[in-house]
């Protein structure tokens, strides 16, 4: 991918969400809970490529301990989905919602754990790198900003199989440095980057 401003790169991922294109190998569960999370992007001053925050889950978590993920949990009662992935990000980063404009969603993914997940796709208008992060710890063991250009060098990304109660799903993963995101988080960030080479100008 050529280098883009922060504008054209907005305006590239307000196209890449407008494409149709779901999750072919996920089966869709009745009777999943609903949650929501952020895929946030933004620039650091000076910076030729965008990034993406990704979290580390805290440890102490009752599922999905260690993982990297996208910030992000269950809906509140009466919540919009959009106002969780707000909600959440705020809470375990410290990002105001105020400052994150959403730009659309991409299609809700059905984890093996029965939750129904709704990724949003969030820009963050100030630069990353003067963008103080707020750990929650009971939540958050840590949180990172990844470069498209990270994702999208070569060998960053593996396509994998994995057996789960007698079946066989794949599984997508992005190795970045001793990193590994990977599950739900690894095939929402295939869907969106999938998309994003769909939108090149």
């Amino acid at each position: 991918m050529a280098d883009q401003s922060p504008i054209l790169f907005k305006e590239r991922l307000r196209r890449a969400l407008t494409f149709d294109l779901d999750y072919p190998e996920r089966t869709r569960l009745p009777g999943t809970r609903p949650a929501a999370v952020l895929s946030l992007w933004g620039y650091a001053r000076g910076a030729s490529s965008p990034s993406v925050l990704v979290i580390k889950r805290a440890e102490t978590l009752t599922s999905h301990q260690g993982q990297m993920a996208f910030p992000g949990g269950m809906r509140d009662e009466g919540e919009a989905l959009d106002a969780t992935a707000l909600r959440e990000t705020e809470e375990e980063v410290g990002i105001s919602r105020h400052r994150i404009e959403v730009l659309g969603e991409l299609p809700a993914l059905h984890t093996v754990t029965s939750i129904q997940v709704t990724p949003f796709v969030g820009w963050l208008g100030a630069p990353i790198d003067q963008t103080e992060l707020r750990i929650d710890p009971r939540e958050t063991e840590a949180a990172f900003w990844v470069s498209l250009m990270e994702l999208q060098a070569q060998g960053a990304y593996s396509l994998e199989q994995r057996d789960f109660q007698g079946a066989r799903y794949p599984l997508h993963a992005y190795q970045i440095g001793d990193r590994r995101i990977w599950g739900a988080t690894g095939a929402m960030l295939k869907n969106l980057l999938d998309r994003i080479e769909r939108a090149d100008p």
